[in-house]
């Protein structure tokens, strides 16, 4: 029992946990928006439910790996750390295999195409994406430096912590920085996927694919109607009436 406290700790501290809220969040917001999601993978055009359904394949394939054998905290610090002049300064605490982080990358590149597609098809253009990369961008830096101090705050409490108190204080600072690790990690995540847009809305344009194409399936439908309303064109709309008959 006097060992439980370690067990509580090591499990809020894993990179696993934070992987496994993020999927539940995501659940979460996708059904919360059931009617978005119904349209999106309903979508009249074959070849954009099948972009719906590969794009929600590749997701569930990114979540799976990173929460699994990368980690989403320093994954999502990647851009910071790389940014640093010195080698000293780009030193990570238990680094990822750089064959591991290569992989999550490239699923984090693909996810990103797939999302910015469906945005560009669904949602908005280049103005739209534009706006959204300069919102998230401005937001991740106060995100990220929260999420970096309030870790360091809960490392260095678990380090000297081994009671059921220690674990209360742990988490008064755990639940902010899951948070913002989190509003961090969606940060990055729309940073790539709004970088890429702009690229990604040009060659569906070029490609004639973001809009429906138009379809003369209903011509007949609507040449009858018309013809049927001239026929009424020079017909008093007098002579249409019918008295009223009250009931017996």
């Amino acid at each position: 029992m006097s060992q439980l406290p370690g067990y509580v700790e090591r499990a809020m501290l894993a990179s696993q946990t934070i992987g496994a809220i993020l999927a539940v969040v995501l659940v979460m917001i996708a059904l919360r928006n059931r009617p978005f999601i119904r349209d999106v993978f309903a979508d009249p055009d074959r070849f954009w439910r099948m972009a719906a359904k590969v794009t929600l394949g590749i997701l569930a394939t990114t979540l799976t790996w990173i929460t699994l054998v990368d980690n989403w905290l320093q994954l999502s610090s990647e851009p910071y750390r790389l940014s640093r002049p010195w080698d000293y300064q780009r030193v990570v605490f238990d680094p990822v295999s750089p064959d591991i982080r290569f992989v999550s990358v490239g699923l984090l590149v693909a996810t990103a195409i797939g999302m910015a597609a469906l945005f560009a098809r669904h949602i908005g253009g280049y103005l739209l994406q534009a706006g959204m990369l300069i919102v998230v961008t401005v937001a991740w830096i106060p995100l990220f430096i929260f999420q970096q101090r309030l870790n360091l705050l809960v490392i260095d409490a678990a380090e000297s912590s081994t009671s059921w108190s220690g674990v209360a204080g742990i988490m008064a600072f755990w639940i902010p920085r899951t948070g913002f690790g989190l509003l961090s990690i969606a940060a990055t995540w729309l940073i790539v996927t709004f970088l890429i847009a702009p690229v990604v809305t040009l060659m569906l344009d070029l490609l004639r694919l973001r809009v429906s194409r138009t379809t003369h399936e209903a011509d007949p439908f609507f040449a009858a109607l018309g013809n049927r309303s001239d026929a009424y064109g020079d017909v008093p709309l007098k002579s249409h009436w019918r008295p009223i008959r009250r009931p017996v």
